[in-house]
């Protein structure tokens, strides 16, 4: 059985939906991809800034808040002070802390990065990301594969794309995922 890699990528960091104070509505926010750092006394506070897609009013995502100097990794400190590009990343995709935050994600634009193969062929798809994305395993198998909903469908039901469990092309893309091909009866996920 063939193995391919897939790295599902995030190319920029997803806008979210939250009030604007000076739009007075429920508004689309842009991240800017840079971080806000307070210090009070031996404390921190980092914000990563999004920025209202009408009126550019600033608004800050709150990642740590009133964190003792002590308790923070330097090296981490010192990501954040340079607007570390892949953990703008990592926070702006991370549901639980835009959930505390009291906002919702709207768009991801994402790229799948790996081989094609011929849909007849024996092969095992590993599917990872570094990122927590809300897109479902089934979005991303029918737009690497160019399928319709229809034909992926199709051919999940003849057995001839099988996953770990039934649901797994419901979930959410969540690190790694390994998905089989015109699997053999014997073959296994590993």
């Amino acid at each position: 059985m063939r193995k391919i890699k897939w790295f599902v990528t995030c190319l920029k960091v997803p806008t979210i939906t939250r009030h604007c104070k000076k739009c007075n509505v429920d508004t689309e926010f842009s991240c800017s991809e840079r971080f806000r750092i307070n210090a009070q006394g031996k404390y921190l506070d980092v914000w990563l800034i999004y920025n209202c897609k009408k009126c550019k009013t600033s608004w800050n995502s709150t990642i740590l808040s009133r964190i003792h100097t002590n308790k923070l990794d330097a090296d981490l400190l010192a990501l954040f002070q340079e607007n570390d590009l892949t953990l703008s990343k990592k926070y702006g995709t991370d549901k639980a802390t835009l959930k505390k935050n009291g906002v919702v994600i709207q768009s991801i634009e994402y790229q799948v990065l790996g081989d094609l193969f011929e849909l007849d062929e024996e092969v095992a798809v590993t599917i990872q990301t570094e990122y927590p994305l809300d897109i479902k395993l089934f979005t991303i198998l029918k737009e690497k594969l160019s399928l319709s909903n229809n034909e992926l469908h199709h051919l999940i039901a003849k057995g001839k794309i099988v996953g770990s469990s039934n649901r797994l092309f419901k979930e959410k893309l969540q690190n790694q995922h390994t998905v089989l091909f015109n699997p053999k009866k014997e073959s296994k996920i590993a």
